[in-house]
């Protein structure tokens, strides 16, 4: 399985902080990194759409994550919409990687979703993962 891969078109996030689904033909946003964001689970969670996970807590400092423990032992924060229900094993709805991106300032990167302050981001290099949306500046 590939990092971020599904059947469905990913989600970004539009101007008033809701979702909207994501067009290839649309422009698309560019951030700068003002903080740096190192990876903080080297090893983190991968599932696949349909893949059962158990759940743990809610992130306190960024509500609308919750932890949670795939069939491989994998381990990472998962956003709550992307889960089943509300329950302690719940089943994944989309493919989904919990892959933070290291990123230094200064460098520059595409967003291709939001969710809970945090971005799913592109670097130059074509690689992708998740870094906190304060650590970054409108281009």
């Amino acid at each position: 399985m590939s990092d971020q891969s599904n059947d469905r078109a990913p989600f970004f996030a539009v101007e008033n902080g809701s979702y909207g689904t994501y067009d290839a033909r649309m422009p698309q946003r560019k951030v700068r990194i003002k903080l740096e964001h190192r990876i903080e689970y080297p090893d983190p969670l991968r599932v696949a759409a349909g893949e059962r996970v158990n759940v743990g807590h809610e992130d306190a400092e960024f509500p609308g994550w919750k932890w949670c423990k795939a069939s491989d032992g994998r381990e990472g924060w998962v956003p709550v919409e992307l889960l089943s229900n509300e329950g302690a094993e719940t089943t994944v709805l989309q493919d989904y990687s919990a892959r933070e991106l290291a990123v230094r300032p200064g460098e520059e990167v595409i967003v291709e979703e939001s969710r809970h302050e945090w971005l799913l981001v592109r670097n130059a290099l074509g690689e992708r993962g998740w870094i906190p949306a304060a650590n970054t500046e409108p281009l």
